[in-house]
This record gives C-alpha cells, sequence and structure tokens, in this order.
C-alpha cells in the first residue's frame, strides 16, 4: 500500500484517478488496469486536491475516519472488470463499493467532510457507495455528529448513496450541520438502528432517537438540506422503552430555528414503528421571530409509521412546528387509521383542539410574550393526506395555556384530500425491492395528476425570494419520479410513477444510432431472440441498467423467456440496439 506521502507526490497535477481495493498493474491510479491500491480509501481521498476525480470498482474499502479533501468528486459502482478508462459499467446497485467502519468508528462519523468558517465550500461529490459498519458512541459532550456521515460547512451531494446496517446514539446516521448545503439525491437508508437506551435526563435524551438523519444549525447560519428520490425502509429505533420514551422525530427531526428542508419524490417506509408523539416519522423545528425556516414536500409517500400517546400524539407522520412557512404538493401521507373517521375541532378553545392522536400530520404553534408562532401552510394541490390538523396554542407570559389560534392555509385545492382513507386502502401492496431500492404503488386512482398543471405550480413556488435565498443552489426535477424516470403526462400522487419513462440507462452512455448498424436482434417469440451481424461476448440490460444476461452473439439466439415484459439494451463492444420483450 502506498504511503500518504507518495499519494500526495503521485496526485499532485492529475485529475482523474481509477482505483480498487488491492490495485492493478502499475498501481499509479491511470487506468482500471493500473488501479491504484485504495483499500485504506482514507490514505487516498485526504490526499487529493479540489476538482480530482476518484473512481471505484466493486469492493470492500476500511477506514476509522474517512475525511475526504472538500471540492473532490469520489464515484464507486464499476466493475471490477473495467478496462482502460471506461466508465459505462456504473450501476452502484450491482457492483457494490463498500465503505466499511467495521464498527472502529469511534466517537465521529466515518466520512465527515469540513469546510472553513466564512469560505465558501467547493461541491464535494460523493456517488455510487455503500456506507456500514458504523456504530454510534456516546462521547462526553454527547452531540449531533452522527455515526455515518457528517458535514460542517460544506457543499455536499450524495448520490446513489446506501447507509446500511449502521446505528446511531444521538440523532440519525446522518447530521448535516453548522450552516451546510447538503442534496441527497437517489440515497437509500436501511437497516439502520437508533440504540440509544437512557430514557429522559436533562439532555433532552427523549428528542434524540432519530436512527435516519437529524439537522443540526445555528439560527444565523442554517443548514439547507434537500432529499430527492430518497428511500427510508426498516430503520428502527431498537429499544422498546425508547420507543415509548420517543419524541420529535422517529425518523428524522431539526433542530429548532436552524434547518430548512426540501423534500422530493422520496419514500419512507415506517414498517409499523411506534412511538409516543410528535412526529412518528418527521418533526420539523420552531424557528423565533427571526428569520423563518422553510419546510417543502412534494410527491413524497410516507406511511407505516405510528404514535402511541392518547391525547398528545400530534402527527403519526409528520409533525410541523411554529412561525415557518410549509410548502406541500402531490403526497401521499398516511398512516392506519382512516381519515375520515377523525373530527377535529377547529374552534377556539383552551387546550385541547379535536383529535391530536390519529391525524398523520399536527401543525402546532404558539405564542407568548415575545409574539406568535404560527406555521403558514401553503398548498399546490394533489395531497392525500390522513388527517391533518391545524392549531396553535397561545400562552401567557407564565407558559400557561391560553386561546387558540387557527394556523393560516394560504392556499387550499380541491384536488387536497386532508382525510385519507388508512394506508391498505391507498396502496396496491406492500414496499417491494427493486435493484436494491425500494417502492410502493398506489391504487389506480391516484393517477389523477396533471404533470404540466403540478410542475407550473412548483415552479411558482420556486420563484418566492424565500425558496430561493434556501434552495437557490440546487437543481431539482419534480418531473422524475422516485427512480429518475420520466413521470407519464397524468401521474401518479407521492414518489412512484409506474408508467414513467426511463431515460439512459445506468451503465448505457449513449444509445445513438451509430456502429447500429451490422446489429440486428429480432424476436423469434416466446421470450427468444435472434442476434446477428456481430461476435464475441454480448450483454443484455434492463432499462434500469442491471445486466440480466451475457452470452456469446456467435451462438445466434439468447432468451429472456424468464425475464419480465419490458424495454431491454443489448450492447456488444461497438454496438447497441434496444429491443422490446
Amino acid at each position: 500500500m502506498a504511503t500518504a506521502a507518495m499519494m500526495t507526490a503521485t496526485f499532485a497535477n492529475a485529475t482523474d484517478y481509477y482505483c480498487s481495493p488491492e490495485g492493478t498493474g502499475e498501481q499509479d491510479g491511470s487506468s482500471w488496469e493500473n488501479a491504484f491500491p485504495a483499500a485504506d480509501i482514507n490514505e487516498v481521498l485526504a490526499n487529493l486536491e479540489p476538482g480530482d476525480m476518484v473512481y471505484l470498482t466493486e469492493g470492500k474499502y476500511t477506514g476509522t475516519k474517512i475525511r475526504p479533501v472538500s471540492g473532490i468528486t469520489v464515484i464507486g459502482g464499476y466493475p471490477i472488470s473495467a478496462k482502460g478508462t471506461d466508465l459505462s459499467g456504473y450501476n452502484p446497485w450491482v457492483n457494490k463499493t463498500i465503505f466499511d467502519a467495521e464498527g472502529k468508528n469511534g466517537e465521529e462519523a466515518l466520512v465527515k467532510v469540513s469546510g472553513e468558517d466564512g469560505v465558501d465550500a467547493p461541491l464535494t461529490t460523493i456517488k455510487g457507495i455503500t456506507i456500514t459498519g458504523c456504530v454510534g458512541v456516546k462521547d462526553e459532550s454527547d452531540s449531533y455528529h452522527g455515526s455515518a456521515f457528517n458535514c460542517t460547512r460544506s457543499w455536499v451531494l450524495l448520490e446513489d448513496v446506501t447507509f446500511d446496517r449502521n446505528t446511531s446514539i444521538k440523532g440519525g446516521v446522518v447530521v448535516p450541520a453548522s450552516g451546510s448545503k447538503f442534496h441527497a439525491r437517489h440515497c437509500v437508508w436501511t437497516n439502520n438502528r437508533n440504540i440509544r437506551t437512557d430514557i429522559g435526563g436533562s439532555d433532552g435524551a427523549n428528542n434524540c432517537f432519530q436512527p435516519v438523519l437529524n439537522g443540526r444549525g445555528a439560527k444565523d447560519n442554517k443548514t439547507n438540506i434537500i432529499l430527492e428520490g430518497c428511500v427510508m425502509v426498516n430503520n428502527i429505533i431498537e429499544n422498546e422503552d425508547a420507543r415509548k420514551a420517543a419524541c420529535y422525530g422517529g425518523g428524522m427531526s431539526f433542530q429548532d430555528g436552524c434547518c430548512n428542508l426540501l423534500m422530493v419524490n422520496c419514500l419512507a417506509d415506517g414498517g409499523g414503528q411506534t412511538i409516543k408523539q410528535n412526529g412518528g416519522f418527521i418533526r420539523t423545528g420552531n424557528s423565533d421571530n427571526g428569520e423563518p425556516s422553510l419546510y417543502a414536500f412534494a410527491f413524497n409517500t410516507m406511511f407505516n409509521y405510528s404514535t402511541s400517546h392518547a391525547t398528545e400524539s400530534k402527527g403519526k407522520i409528520i409533525s410541523i412546528n411554529g412561525n415557518a412557512p410549509y410548502f406541500l404538493q402531490g403526497n401521499i401521507i398516511v398512516d392506519n387509521t382512516d381519515g375520515a373517521s377523525i373530527t377535529p375541532n377547529y374552534d377556539a378553545g383552551t387546550v385541547a383542539v379535536g383529535n391530536k392522536a390519529d391525524i398523520a400530520i399536527f401543525t402546532q404553534g404558539f405564542s407568548n410574550n415575545w409574539g406568535k408562532y404560527v406555521p403558514l401552510i401553503q398548498s399546490a394541490g394533489d395531497n392525500t393526506v390522513g388527517g391533518f390538523l391545524v392549531a396553535t396554542i397561545q400562552k401567557d407570559q407564565n407558559g400557561e395555556a391560553g386561546s387558540m389560534y387557527k394556523t393560516s392555509f394560504l392556499t387550499d385545492f380541491s384536488s387536497d384530500n386532508w382525510s385519507a382513507p388508512a394506508q391498505n386502502q391507498v396502496f396496491e401492496g406492500n414496499t417491494t425491492a427493486k435493484d436494491g431500492r425500494y417502492f410502493i404503488l398506489p391504487k389506480s386512482n391516484y393517477c389523477d395528476v396533471t404533470l404540466e398543471d403540478a410542475i407550473n405550480n412548483f415552479d411558482s413556488y420556486k420563484e418566492l425570494e424565500i425558496f430561493k435565498k434556501w434552495f437557490g443552489w440546487a437543481e431539482v426535477d419534480l418531473s422524475k419520479d422516485l427512480f429518475g424516470n420520466k413521470r407519464a403526462a397524468t401521474t401518479y400522487r407521492g414518489a412512484y410513477d409506474p408508467n414513467a419513462t426511463a431515460g439512459n440507462p445506468t451503465g448505457i452512455e449513449d444509445l445513438a444510432e451509430v456502429n447500429k448498424m451490422n446489429l440486428i436482434v429480432k424476436s423469434i417469440g416466446n421470450g427468444i431472440f435472434s442476434i446477428s451481424g456481430v461476435v464475441g461476448q454480448a450483454d443484455v440490460f434492463d432499462i434500469n441498467g442491471t445486466r440480466v444476461l451475457s452470452f456469446d452473439a456467435s451462438e445466434g439466439s439468447f432468451s429472456l423467456t424468464d425475464s419480465p415484459a419490458g424495454i431491454y439494451i443489448i450492447r456488444t463492444e461497438e454496438s447497441y440496439v434496444k429491443i422490446i420483450r
């Protein structure tokens, strides 16, 4: 293995580096045949220059503290068989590039990207990596630092990154913090566990049981978080007593007045997990009378979470808090309660307002001698929500509850259903795995959204100054579903559209007509195809870029009899052709 000093000298003037766990050939990183040995991945990533790009083959990479230089790009997911400088084999769901902490990350996150105070951070991109084996350890400060990933004062894009089988102690396995710009696109959180066992206490232990993510920041230096096309499945609070005591988000939570969140085309399945109260999945943060935070949710699917407190559950899925604008569009947010059976009381009163125990979303602010903290809800339509209660409690100078303020709906659409049926009446079946990612199919009557209108409504909201201020640094495409496929003209509510049209599949860079003239593929029938005009190895990819078959083209035929109907790409060394099975 090369030393860090050798790495600095080797990488001083270059841009692209090719690495594998053990290295190959000359081991100078110039090609896949000469891949740099990178089993200890931190030796590589800590000794680069901003702008450098590192490509990693599948395999296991270890390290206790991985500290990438800001401004670099790290991409895994390439097959060990890759040749030259070919990057067409990218498929992280098949070619798994694994950063494994092996339980040795200590009191900090395995991967941490850090910037400097007062300096605009360059974009750091991490793509196609699985992060696993990270353990939550309670340090002396008991701070929110995440066990798998943490960024401070940084600009980070995580794409196709999987967080699998990690544990946390305080907050989630991922913690964006300290004014960072954090964008997770098509990332997966699965099988992560919060293992905290101490209940109560002066440190607010009941507020830090999240297994997925905890956003931290400062009121004068907010952390901006974008989750796009992400999946959260089978992430749990492990200890039963902890679940019974947990408040403020059973999956994610955001520090009061210190974070902004944009969540688009994401899927979250709680697996039936039940916590005590205040957001079975998400608890958003209060803001003070200063600059308000912003929380925007568009075309997400959230379900199968619950809360247990008989009168103070305050949102089985989301608990919304005060003095912040909220944007909701095209979401399916349901639980095991039929929203039509809930009869909330919107009248001004004292402490109790309606049924706070059964609703999917609860929005609550409060008012005291510092001023009113009233959430403002703006809908762009097409929401399906299993119960939505809007109420604001006024408190006097001693903190005693007084009269009520009704939370304001700035806009409300006839296409919104705030009293949706229970989740088993909304979906066709259970969540299903697809290439390591998950989806759930709503019933056909939820395919009622005109995509053009939805995009126009969303784009109008993006023009607001508060949106441009907090999220203007990133591009988010509402026209694509959970898997990044183009939604149909009439699309489904929620994250997944089964009628979406795939773009260029992973691993296939160009399907232009060039170099295709000699490759001829014809259907013989019953899923069997003839192939002519080429010799040598041919590969068959499904529309998501997964290789489903390899064969010798000189045999003259191949069979997809056992493969489902759909579009496939036949690829030889120099030719491509698209077929329909």
